[in-house]
């Protein structure tokens, strides 16, 4: 195959021009069959080819965020010409459908500004003009960013841009969740957990030994399923940062267990602990993935004796485990006791009304209000038999 780039042109092309690929690479499956150029631009392929794209490509997330910046040509969208007016895009498809879902408001009605419109009128492209084979130049633009392309940013890094634009524009969650394709609880996981990170690298005794590592803990930390955590290191969201600085530093001990060498000779201040030892410790670290926050906030809420024997150096699994398995002996012995009470309250129902002697029910109201109580037992009974026989 010859080089690509000598093939590639740059030209501008009218949004409405542009059309999706009805054979992208997404969507080819084993039993998949080409579908040739003029049924691929035809109203019905396009839609298709966009409902599939927005079902299962996150495409309203890459709206929003144009929606937001407008149309970037940071990467140009790639083309093949099909006629005079009709391109195909080899490259760029979700960028494409997510512009073609714009219509000038927001979801939530806002007019969009003239300015971000203005983006969509003319798409930066770059035209492949050589002969390789149609079907075959799609796989391998896609492939060359996909597979060999784009390097996935650091954690950190990505927390710290969203930090950054807040502080630069004054933007609210919101805001800045838009501006990157993210929810407002999603932006604001993100933040708080780069503030987290902050406070215990700036204020903790360990605070030498963490790096970037350690900030996806910090960011999940501020997650639905870790509540009871963040509400034990004490979150203050006006100050940024975790009341509590003996947990906190705890917590932070958890990554590093450091076990230095020691001599009998060795005698002044504690030494500093070395790299090797440093590395050590976090390959030991007593929490080893982020779900195990979540089995902490887990044994906080649920599990209070099994939460303190971790603190106390047990191991996190089997503290979890024992958790986990003590509930559902629990939800047995609940569900038994329902049973037991459920059986002694109709027997004692059924003597009450055999024993209940005939004056008692001389009112005609006491009787209609007995035989209304009996007829809904009677309901309730049939609707028990069918649940049961089905």
């Amino acid at each position: 195959m010859d080089a690509l780039a000598p093939f590639l042109e740059p030209i501008d092309i009218p949004l409405a021009h542009l059309f999706l690929d009805p054979n992208n690479p997404r969507f080819v499956g084993s039993d998949w069959t080409f579908i040739p150029d003029d049924i691929a631009v035809s109203a019905e392929a396009q839609q298709e080819a966009a409902n599939r794209l927005m079902a299962h490509h996150d495409v309203k997330k890459l709206q929003l965020v144009i929606e937001a910046n407008g149309f970037l040509p940071i990467d140009r969208v790639v083309v093949r010409r099909v006629d005079y007016k009709k391109y195909i895009v080899l490259e760029g498809n979700r960028r494409i459908c997510a512009a073609k879902q714009i219509n000038g408001h927001s979801d939530a009605g806002e007019t969009l500004a003239p300015d971000i419109m203005a983006t969509l009128t003319s798409i930066p492209c770059l035209e492949y003009t050589g002969a390789e084979d149609k079907n075959e130049v799609a796989w391998i633009f896609q492939g060359l960013r996909h597979i060999s392309g784009i390097s996935e940013w650091p954690a950190f890094n990505k927390a710290k841009l969203l930090v950054d634009e807040m502080d630069r524009g004054g933007l609210s969650f919101t805001d800045v969740g838009k501006r990157f394709g993210l929810s407002p609880f999603g932006a604001a996981q993100w933040v708080r957990g780069f503030y987290a990170f902050r406070q215990a690298k700036n204020e903790t005794e360990y605070g030498n030994y963490i790096d970037e590592r350690m900030y996806p803990y910090f960011q999940e930390i501020f997650g639905r399923s870790s509540i009871s955590l963040k509400d034990w290191l004490n979150w203050d969201d006006a100050k940024k940062e975790f009341l509590d600085q003996a947990n906190l530093n705890e917590f932070v001990s958890w990554f590093f267990p450091v076990e230095q060498e020691s001599s009998e000779e060795e005698s002044g201040p504690e030494k500093e602990p070395t790299a090797a030892e440093l590395s050590g410790a976090w390959n030991r670290r007593r929490v080893s993935k982020r779900d195990d926050l979540r089995h902490l906030s887990y044994l906080i809420t649920k599990a209070p004796k099994e939460w303190m024997e971790f603190r106390s150096g047990a191991d996190i699994e089997s503290v979890y485990s024992r958790a986990i398995l003590i509930e559902l002996e629990k939800s047995f012995e609940d569900e038994k006791d329902i049973a037991e009470r459920l059986f002694k309250y109709v027997d004692e129902t059924l003597k009450l009304i055999q024993n209940t002697p005939f004056s008692v029910l001389s009112s005609e109201e006491r009787r209609s209000n007995l035989f209304e109580k009996l007829d809904a037992i009677h309901a309730v009974h049939d609707g028990l038999k069918k649940l049961t026989n089905a």
